[in-house]
């Protein structure tokens, strides 16, 4: 299933020496919060997960999926109707022969929200 401009949507993108950073805005009116949960909305973690790789998928120019998840830590909830703006950083990235490893931070002002170390496949 893909998120992107649907779940969320990208503001921005720079990137640099260390790596990549998207700012993601998410939307809380996505038919996924009212069961996940009713009145009391959170983003569920697979959906961090599946932005993540969308993201670096963009960024390589190639879509992704996830081949292993080296480490994936959710450190605090995402309301998607108090805090919908989030940065991405995407660093240590490498690229070879079809797969690309990285790990990712999810951040939301100088909140830290999960922290993800990945390696995904190209789809052919």
């Amino acid at each position: 299933m893909k998120l992107l401009d649907d779940l969320f949507s990208i503001v921005s993108c720079h990137s640099g020496e260390d790596g990549v950073e998207y700012a993601v805005r998410l939307n809380p009116e996505h038919f996924i919060y009212r069961a996940h949960f009713p009145g009391m909305p959170i983003t569920p973690g697979v959906c961090i997960l599946q932005m993540c790789i969308e993201l670096l998928g963009k960024w390589c120019g190639m879509p992704l999926v996830l081949e292993c998840a080296k480490n994936i830590k959710f450190l605090r909830v995402i309301v998607p109707d108090k805090n919908p703006d989030l940065r991405c950083l995407i660093g240590k990235i490498c690229r070879e022969e079809g797969q690309v490893r990285c790990q990712i931070s999810v951040m939301g002002g100088d909140d830290l929200y999960a922290k993800l170390s990945l390696i995904c496949q190209r789809v052919d």
